[in-house]
């Protein structure tokens, strides 16, 4: 008997020791170049760590690939790899000033992080359930997580508010009062 109950107390301390590691990264995007910042989370059992990155407005480019923007738009007709290709040298020449944070267990944003990893069946569902959702200038978020049981997986919630998508507006607002970051 004694057996059984050890046994089925480490199965749960190692179960919620796996949910607990993980690293979950939040890339925040509104309609304006310059507001894009990036909360990359690293948690596991004994402290949480929080990279944060802000866009600066700036570009740097190395010679190569500015003279293939520069080719690709003055061409008449791009195709949408093109397109994609022009998008993808952009976001890989910004330029971002990072900081580290130590965050506490019990700190808000660390618990938003730990529900989102937590409701992953919930949110799959919201994002079916709101799939032909349509809102014009709204923010992005990109939230892309890996842990230790499962492969990476990424959700891409547009203009999360307070009826639609609640859990990620409530991140998008504790980070920016915990990073002084304003969005609009």
């Amino acid at each position: 008997m004694y057996k059984i109950l050890i046994l089925l107390f480490l199965l749960t301390k190692i179960n919620s020791f796996a949910q607990n590691e993980y690293q979950l990264k939040v890339r925040v995007s509104g309609n304006m170049p310059e507001f894009e910042y990036i909360i990359d989370v690293h948690r596991n059992s004994e402290n949480s760590k929080i990279y944060f990155s802000e866009y600066t407005g700036k570009e740097t480019y190395t010679k190569t690939d500015k003279i293939r923007i520069t080719e690709l738009l003055h061409k008449k007709d791009r195709t949408a790899n093109e397109n994609m290709e022009i998008m993808k040298l952009r976001d890989n020449s910004k330029n971002y000033s990072k900081e580290c944070f130590i965050f506490s267990k019990k700190d808000p944003i660390i618990e938003l992080s730990d529900l989102i990893i937590s409701s992953k069946k919930t949110i799959l569902n919201e994002i079916e359930t709101n799939k032909n959702r349509v809102v014009l200038d709204a923010i992005q978020v990109k939230v892309t997580i890996k842990n230790k049981n499962e492969a990476e997986y990424s959700y891409n919630i547009h203009a999360p508010d307070d009826e639609y998508y609640k859990l990620f507006r409530q991140l998008v607002n504790e980070s920016s009062k915990e990073f002084r970051v304003v969005y609009y």
